[in-house]
């Protein structure tokens, strides 16, 4: 159980830093690339939401197995 309960915090925290990456990116000037990725069309609010959704769908999955 308490392995469990290290897993679910240790994927936590790989989401925490990772969201985190992708924020200190964000605010970085953006670097024009020479093929945009195929989800470039996206605006902030979009992206927003889609990460929403996905700590959304996270805590649950958590809170199913705590």
């Amino acid at each position: 159980m308490a392995n469990e309960q290290n897993d679910a915090e240790a994927a936590a925290g790989r989401l925490e830093a990772a969201l985190e990456r992708i924020a200190r990116l964000t605010a970085a000037p953006q670097v024009p690339v020479a093929v945009p990725p195929p989800d470039a069309a996206l605006t902030v609010p979009e992206i927003a939401e889609r990460l929403d959704a996905l700590i959304a769908r996270l805590r649950a999955a958590l809170e199913t197995q705590g």
